[in-house]
């Protein structure tokens, strides 16, 4: 009655188990002792799927792992279901690095971003990447820059969140821009608008203005007096010595305060006083 005499585990009385023998040679195989998908597993001995030669009990990767565990890689031996950081995920189920438990798939704060997408402080949902920044203090945007506010894009960072554009509302206002001299407005954000502007104090054509070196009527230039101009030759109307006497009045050395004009009667008293005394000398 023996039915494999090359078999000595196979003979009459014989256990039945899950080897694909009929170990008892009663005919009957034992329950799931098949391999349908032919992966070399049978249902008897494990195999999760008898349908799928993908699933079985191999672990071709030796990480430990089947693809009848869950290994989502039996290729990969970085790829299985170990969680070696303790984050409560693995490789397999996303973790982007199973070294460090602060990077995994989470999304503690359910913000649609995990730290393994780019969330950088996974416990604020107002903190993430594509955020818009604001000035409170955090990486709003996770870009590595706080409160880098920058409304208009005009690269410049919004001065009242300690940046040095002046106005963030818009782009042509910022540190870089040339100043507009006739608009009222500062445009380089450097404290002085138009005319009071360092960019602006070459420009000489302002009447009232007080720019040494111009020649703007009614101005007060270093080194004159004069009324309607602002030379250094006299002329009608000038006293560029500051003598009190102008030019035009007799004053003949107007470039020399030191010098006044010989009046008429003051010459005539001297001229008789003279007379007197050579008359007095000759009796």
């Amino acid at each position: 009655g023996d039915c494999n005499d090359l078999d000595e585990t196979v003979f009459p009385g014989a256990t039945e188990v899950c080897d694909g023998a009929d170990n008892d040679c009663d005919g009957v195989a034992f329950p799931g002792e098949v391999d349908d998908d032919g992966d070399g597993w049978l249902v008897c001995n494990g195999d999760c799927d008898d349908t799928d030669p993908d699933l079985n009990l191999d672990d071709a990767d030796g990480d430990g792992f089947t693809t009848c565990d869950g290994d989502c890689d039996d290729t990969d031996a970085a790829a299985n279901l170990a969680d070696e950081d303790g984050d409560g995920a693995s490789t397999c189920t996303g973790d982007c690095d199973d070294d460090d438990a602060g990077l995994n798939p989470n999304d503690a704060d359910a913000d649609g971003v995990s730290t393994c997408d780019g969330d950088c402080d996974d416990f604020n949902d107002q903190v993430l990447p594509g955020h818009v920044d604001v000035c409170d203090g955090q990486d709003n945007d996770c870009n590595g820059v706080v409160d880098d506010v920058d409304l208009d894009g005009d690269g410049y960072f919004d001065d009242s969140c300690g940046g040095d554009d002046c106005d963030d509302t818009a782009d042509g206002i910022n540190p870089g821009a040339d100043e507009i001299c006739d608009d009222g407005i500062d445009n380089d954000c450097d404290g002085d608008a138009d005319m009071d502007d360092d960019d602006c104090a070459g420009d000489d054509d302002d009447t009232g203005d007080d720019d040494t070196g111009d020649d703007d009527t009614g101005d007060d230039d270093t080194g004159d007096d004069d009324t309607g101009d602002d030379d250094t030759t006299s002329s009608a109307g000038d006293d560029d010595d500051d003598d009190g006497i102008l030019a035009g009045g007799c004053d003949c050395e107007n470039n020399q305060a030191g010098t006044r004009p010989v009046r008429p009667l003051a010459a005539l008293i001297a001229l008789a006083g003279l007379a007197a005394l050579r008359l007095r000398r000759r009796r």
